[in-house]
């Protein structure tokens, strides 16, 4: 039996998001006649570990504010960690994320580890990063000391081969694998197109919105619901200057409204240049939501031919494409129907199967 030891990293940082779901689903769902699992950690506030599968660890209430007690958790959890990394007897080491805390301590033991790879947002992006973020240098250091690396989608292996000169050999394709296990919420709205995530550059956002703001104006009773961070004054002061404040709402959702916002959405609008995977395609289909976005990135190899696509950089494209689909009740129907069926070609036991062929490797 191989022992597979992961770390506390994005556990720490994260109370909610794509890369603790996806390594909370791999953890908690790996054979366990085959592989045991180590998951040193202190303090715990993920809410896919200490909520969906129940994993008991310390907490604190006080300070109320995530961020602060976050650096509080950091210190014990990464402790922790290097603790079991020096000490404790494991066959293959699975971080969670870039610090290279651990790279001379396992070269030391001669221990192999996987590195999984979600996008290279910031290598595409470099403008769109913190000065003081050590995120690209770390990854590129752990990518070329990897004896193997995941990445989610076909389209982030030809970036790590193409932006770092990466071994294509080296890297494995492993889809994220989704599951529903939230019960939809009652309907929050009437007739609204969704939009979840972050706003920001690369995301699209503003330049989508100002490309089809003219098929709000003509539809007194058609909105848009945005999920993510709230809105600031100056993306009040331009939806007012767009003479739309009133037409887009936002919501803090929970897994149970985030659920029934799909079900319940005309559409959802993604309209980014670039991602890594789009886990909220895959919630999108799951809860039967028609779903329009951009013909860039990995957006084509997830949604085949479920979806309806656009130019994100031509305005009359998006626009063309979102009326299209608010108004062709029988199209969304189609691309419903289709989406159940394309989301079972990404199911959780799938990317569990696919991930413990990589560990069979090393």
């Amino acid at each position: 039996m191989k022992k597979i030891l992961y770390d506390n990293q994005m556990f720490t940082f994260q109370r909610f998001g794509g890369v603790t779901r996806y390594f909370a689903d791999l953890i908690y769902n790996l054979p366990q006649n085959e592989f045991a699992v180590s998951l040193p950690m202190t303090f715990c506030d993920n809410h896919y570990i200490t909520v969906t599968y129940g994993g008991k660890y310390r907490s604190l209430s006080f300070p109320k504010n995530y961020r602060l007690r976050r650096r509080i958790y950091q210190p014990f959890n990464l402790m922790r960690a290097y603790k079991a990394i020096k000490h404790e007897e494991f066959d293959i080491f699975h971080p969670t994320y870039y610090n290279p805390y651990f790279l001379n301590t396992l070269k030391r033991r001669n221990k192999p580890f996987v590195l999984t790879i979600h996008d290279m947002t910031f290598e595409r992006y470099p403008q769109d990063v913190l000065i003081y973020d050590r995120t690209i240098p770390h990854k590129k250091l752990l990518i070329a000391e990897a004896d193997h690396i995941i990445a989610v989608s076909e389209n982030t292996k030809r970036d790590i081969v193409e932006l770092l000169g990466t071994d294509p050999t080296k890297i494995s394709v492993v889809h994220h694998g989704y599951r529903s296990v939230t019960e939809p919420s009652p309907q929050l709205f009437e007739r609204y197109i969704l939009y979840v995530g972050e706003r920001k550059g690369y995301k699209n956002f503003f330049p989508w919105l100002s490309a089809v703001r003219s098929i709000l104006v003509a539809d007194p009773t058609l909105r848009i619901v945005c999920t993510g961070n709230p809105f600031t004054q100056s993306e009040l002061e331009l939806f007012g200057k767009w003479n739309i404040k009133e037409r887009i709402l936002h919501i803090s959702a929970s897994d149970a409204q985030m659920a029934s916002l799909y079900r319940h959405a005309l559409c959802f609008v993604f309209p980014s240049h670039y991602e890594g995977f789009g886990i909220p395609i895959l919630e999108a289909f799951s809860n039967g939501c028609p779903i329009c976005l951009s013909n860039a990135s990995c957006f084509p190899e997830i949604a085949g031919d479920a979806a309806l696509f656009f130019n994100p950089n031509d305005a009359q494209s998006m626009s063309d494409t979102l009326r299209e689909l608010v108004t062709n009740e029988t199209l969304r129907k189609e691309l419903s129907a289709k989406g159940y069926e394309r989301v079972k070609e990404f199911s959780l036991e799938k990317m569990v199967s696919d991930t413990c062929n990589v560990y069979r490797k090393l």
